[in-house]
């Protein structure tokens, strides 16, 4: 998940804000260091990778999740999920800053829909399988 969020920010970034990466006063000058960028993202990733896979696990529904495709749907769920949680406010208390929000859905969504694909490679990998009959 750090790595397509690193991945997917660079090439979201390039897209939506051309050549500088980020708005003009959008991060402070020892922010935009690549090193900076690249640990940040991994740790994000990381951190919030085993928090999903934790969460997922709870969720009675941990044993429909058996391959990839079924992960990356799952990803994308999630990603709905709470997307439209973070879109409601902005429309809601002020304005909608329509690149960042553009930005971060982009960047969100590359994110979870490797995480789902990942977990479920991984599980449908570490999935018991009774010895054939």
């Amino acid at each position: 998940m750090g790595i397509a969020l690193f991945v997917v920010g660079a090439i979201a970034s390039r897209i939506i804000y051309g050549p500088q990466f980020a708005p003009a006063g959008k991060f402070a000058p020892e922010q935009m260091n690549a090193w900076y960028f690249i640990w940040t993202k991994l740790a994000i990733g990381a951190v919030f990778g085993v928090l999903f896979a934790l969460l997922y696990e709870n969720l009675p529904l941990a044993t429909r999740l058996d391959g990839v495709w079924k992960g990356m749907k799952y990803g994308f769920w999630f990603w709905f999920a709470m997307s439209a949680w973070n879109i409601s406010h902005p429309l809601v208390y002020g304005t909608v800053n329509v690149p960042d929000q553009i930005f971060w859905l982009i960047y969100s969504l590359g994110g979870f829909l490797t995480y789902g694909g990942a977990l479920g490679y991984l599980l449908k990998k570490l999935q018991f399988k009774p010895p054939a009959a």
